[in-house]
């Protein structure tokens, strides 16, 4: 096991790249994977840390498209049922089946007979995509899923519906098994080096102007064709070389939430019932929430909230408030919140009901082309189970402009080849030795080049709240002398405001 180095812009201006990858969330880092794979001489750049967006602030599972049968979306749901069987297989330490129960009540839509039509058309659309390890889905009694849900059962309660999904048990090591698979491929990988603008000749677009963080050194990165997997940001980055009016292709933002809290649920993940509106075509009377167990702890989301330019605290009181009104046995109150998943997701805010957020159900890619800008190309996901799926999309519409095609047998490897091993981020927060390990291990073979890289994701320690309570003053400050001898930059008053 090799480990993940860093390319110097020395490195990256030397000489003409096929494909620069902007943004090294997991869409970037899937996009990189996926060029590599298929011959293409590659370049990510990351304006921070790989993964610390939206990519590191979710649920943590990978879904298997039965919530596309209310949407009607058969081809949604095919394709993230054989995405989900993709993770697992590529990556089977890192992700895990996770067995699902939400409740039913009365008999009409919200009952089991309904579910069980919906769980046979999903079993029967997903035939041979599930993979081994996740069956279809159906329905159990209501002795069986108050037995399940415990006293998160509803009143009314008249059965169960159960299915498989794939849970990923540490993002942060996903992300990293990722970039180590294109760097196997030949990528050049670099976090923390901005992108200032695009470069343009004749018309197209041939690279970008950049300055690496880490010296404040500029120069420029040449290449054929960018992909700019830059989530929210990608609007602002492309209108300076777009035409008037382009802007209007991005799709708007809002706010999602997931939420850590110290409270253990068992083995399954468990469904509860808001009484918000649901934004499925077949809506059966609320949108639904899930808590899911994770390293002894419960993650619970996700909470969708239009953005109103405050922080997540005012989102994360509403949604506290949503999850006990649903369920008044949970009374949840902020001291029960160990750590919050803070992330933007493309969705459409309806201000006529109230400013309900529709999230959006479909992967945004955007060939710059025809506003003006051939050779650039916009990639926004909407969800990480398919990021291989939008990759392998996007790099066919750069193939056109590369003037090449990658073989059938490449292709068929982007879904079979496995994910290199990485090292575990598990560490006792009691001990001092093992912690300053895995920091150094963090930088020197991760690329974590500050102490937020090496905490936040290189090990789960801020997601399981090592560095809040009575505690965590003390571990912060010990990691903080460790940093700081290993030359790391201190940005603690960040990763403090981030846990306050």
């Amino acid at each position: 096991m090799s480990g993940l180095q860093r390319a110097t812009l020395a490195t990256l201006s030397a000489q003409p790249y096929d494909v620069l990858v902007v943004g090294g969330g997991i869409y970037g880092a899937m996009a990189a994977r996926e060029a590599g794979l298929r011959g293409y001489r590659t370049a990510l750049i990351e304006r921070g840390d790989f993964g610390g967006g939206a990519s590191f602030n979710s649920l943590k599972i990978m879904h298997g498209g039965i919530r596309y049968v209310q949407h009607l979306d058969v081809m949604r749901l095919r394709a993230s049922a054989r995405e989900r069987a993709f993770w697992r297989r590529v990556a089977p330490d890192l992700v895990q089946p996770l067995n699902f129960t939400i409740p039913l009540t009365g008999y009409g839509i919200k009952g089991p007979v309904a579910f069980a039509a919906a769980a046979t058309l999903y079993t029967a659309l997903s035939a041979g995509l599930r993979g081994p390890d996740f069956g279809g889905a159906g329905v159990i009694g209501a002795a069986a899923a108050r037995r399940h849900l415990g006293g998160l059962a509803p009143a009314g309660l008249t059965g169960g519906g159960v299915w498989r999904d794939g849970q990923i048990r540490d993002t942060g090591r996903l992300q990293i098994a990722v970039l180590s698979a294109a760097a196997q491929y030949g990528a050049d990988i670099a976090n923390h080096m901005t992108v200032d603008g695009f470069l343009q000749r004749d018309g197209r677009i041939e690279g970008a102007a950049v300055t690496d963080r880490t010296c404040g050194q500029a120069g420029h990165i040449s290449a054929r064709v960018v992909l700019s997997c830059t989530g929210e940001a990608a609007g602002a980055l492309a209108f300076p070389v777009l035409k008037s009016g382009a802007c209007a292709r991005f799709p708007a933002f809002a706010r999602a939430l997931n939420i850590v809290v110290d409270r253990q649920i068992g083995s399954r993940a468990l469904g509860i019932v808001g009484t918000e509106g649901s934004d499925a075509v077949i809506d059966r009377g609320g949108r639904m929430y899930f808590l899911t167990p994770w390293a002894g702890l419960t993650v619970i989301g996700t909470h969708e909230a239009p953005l109103r330019g405050d922080g997540p605290d005012t989102a994360v009181t509403d949604f506290l408030d949503i999850l006990n009104r649903a369920c008044p046995d949970l009374a949840l109150t902020p001291r029960d919140v160990l750590h919050v998943y803070d992330g933007m997701i493309p969705a459409d805010v309806d201000d006529a009901r109230g400013s309900a957020v529709r999230r959006r159900t479909a992967g945004t890619l955007l060939d710059h082309a025809s506003d003006g800008a051939p050779g650039l190309i916009s990639v926004i996901g909407v969800k990480y189970t398919t990021a291989r799926a939008i990759a392998a999309r996007a790099l066919d519409i750069a193939e056109r402009h590369l003037g090449g095609g990658a073989s059938a047998k490449l292709r068929r490897r982007s879904l079979t080849e496995e994910l290199p091993p990485v090292a575990t981020a598990t560490v006792d927060p009691n001990d001092p030795a093992a912690l300053a390990a895995r920091i150094e291990f963090g930088m020197r073979q991760e690329m974590a080049m500050t102490l937020e890289d090496a905490v936040m994701r290189r090990t789960k320690l801020v997601e399981m709240g090592a560095l809040s309570g009575p505690d965590g003053p003390a571990r912060l400050a010990h990691l903080k002398q460790v940093a700081l001898s290993l030359g790391l930059r201190d940005d603690s008053s960040t990763l403090l405001s981030k846990e306050n």
